[in-house]
């Protein structure tokens, strides 16, 4: 009896440890069924395709800067898609100076109808480069589209496991530029400004800890070039400026891997580059005088965009454990606010831009894990920003995507309507005292209607 007792008992122990090792070689493997499950959560797909001008559309006026005569670098639309379940985003980066209201709801029908989404569920943004056509007139516009919808093709296409990871640096290359001179102000350099150095970075990692995509968000004008006779005697050259620099610094560096890289704006209605091809500096005298450096220029915009994308790999290189659960979160809102009045024997800015009384902001949200993204339709400045930050149960990480999903002009904050007669403040549609708590205001509504 005592023999079969034993008998059995070491049976049952053998059993034991064999399911043991079974269950830790399916780990070792990846092979356990839940964890499985848990890889292909968040499933993303990367695209990219050229929106340059074609040379029949050389020369390009803008207005009275000099004229566009050949392209330096070559400017893209990148589509990162982004699948959940049944449920899906498409996240679409433009080198373009804005993306206008009529062009907006064009693209957002057509990125919705080829990916079977609703309106929402799109985040359309512009780098907001100035060295490239201003308008979308003259076939540029279809230009524009066709890059557009021949990434988001690509994404479709090649859909692989990711999870989502969020980390930060700093990074020293932008500064406020309302200069106070001559009982007003220019566009020049504030160093005691409010500005925001944080690098943010969004990782969409494989599995082998590799980034399929990198969404980097930073607080900088794409102006280094603006206005550089950089092409010689009153002519420019075409370039996506720092977030061209960027985002090719960063691709480089990750070749391997395919990965590709999102540069996109942050609060930077009110932050230049700290250095500029063509810069004003106040004199003793009162004037206030131009340096042109013309094509050294090019020299600057790539050490300052390198010097910003080596913040982008140091972080996406330390980024920590990529969160389990992705599930895609949606929201939109419009604002309104009042138009600032027009000055005697003036135009009002809102009449300029082409809109009514009342100008609006669209305000929109895509959460993906614990991850949350704000689009607002304008250039907001650094408080507002920073405001937004410092509210009650204010939720972490979060990237600004301005000029994202229409154009609504500046959005300055309420002390640099207080201040006086900033650029920003000369040049928005909205008048003070509304802008800054709606944009707040309605951003934490979006985000409390979204819980992680």
């Amino acid at each position: 009896m005592r023999a079969v007792a034993l008998t059995r008992r070491l049976a049952c122990i053998g059993a034991l440890l064999a399911a043991q090792w079974a269950a830790a070689g399916a780990a070792i493997s990846g092979a356990a069924p839940h964890a499985a499950a848990e890889r292909l959560e968040l499933l993303a797909g990367t695209g990219k395709a050229p929106i340059d001008p074609p040379p029949a559309q050389l020369p390009i006026r803008n207005h009275d800067d000099s004229p566009l005569v050949a392209i330096h670098d070559s400017l893209y639309a990148r589509a990162l898609l982004l699948r959940s379940g049944d449920t899906q985003a498409v996240i679409v980066v433009a080198d373009v100076i804005m993306v206008p209201d009529g062009f907006y709801a064009q693209a957002v029908e057509r990125i919705a109808a080829a990916c079977g989404i609703g309106r929402e569920h799109v985040l359309l943004a512009a780098t907001h480069v100035h060295t490239v056509p201003w308008s979308m007139g003259n076939g540029y516009g279809e230009v524009v589209m066709n890059g557009i919808m021949a990434a988001v093709a690509q994404a479709r296409e090649h859909a692989e496991p990711v999870r989502v990871a969020a980390g930060d640096g700093q990074a020293y290359i932008n500064m406020n530029r309302d200069e106070a001179f001559a009982g007003g102000f220019i566009l020049g350099q504030d160093p005691e400004g409010p500005s925001d150095k944080t690098v943010r970075v969004i990782g969409f990692m494989r599995a082998d800890g590799s980034p399929l995509a990198i969404l980097a968000n930073y607080a900088v004008h794409a102006v280094t070039l603006y206005s550089s006779d950089t092409a010689g005697e009153r002519a420019a050259m075409v370039s996506a400026d720092i977030p061209g620099v960027v985002d090719r610094f960063v691709d480089g560096h990750y070749a391997a891997h395919g990965t590709m890289t999102f540069w996109t704006s942050g609060a930077a209605g009110d932050q230049n580059p700290i250095l500029m091809s063509y810069h004003a500096e106040p004199a003793s005298d009162g004037k206030v005088r131009p340096t042109d450096l013309r094509a050294a220029g090019f020299m600057l915009t790539q050490r300052l965009g390198q010097a910003l994308a080596l913040q982008v790999i140091r972080v996406t290189d330390r980024l920590g454990p990529p969160e389990k659960s992705a599930a895609l979160r949606f929201g939109q809102a419009v604002i309104s606010c009042p138009a600032k009045p027009a000055p005697a024997g003036k135009v009002a800015p809102a009449a300029q831009a082409g809109v009514g009384a009342t100008p609006t902001v669209r305000i929109s949200y895509l959460g993906i894990g614990a991850v949350d993204l704000v689009g607002i339709s304008g250039e907001v400045t650094t408080l507002i920003d920073r405001h937004l930050r410092a509210q009650p149960g204010a939720r972490s990480p979060l990237l600004l995507l301005t000029l994202a999903n229409g154009y609504s002009g500046y959005l300055p904050d309420d002390r640099s309507y207080a201040r006086g007669e900033t650029f920003e403040v000369g040049k928005s549609q909205f008048a003070p005292g509304c802008v800054e708590a709606a944009i707040i205001g309605k951003t934490r509504q979006l985000l409390e209607r979204a819980p992680q």
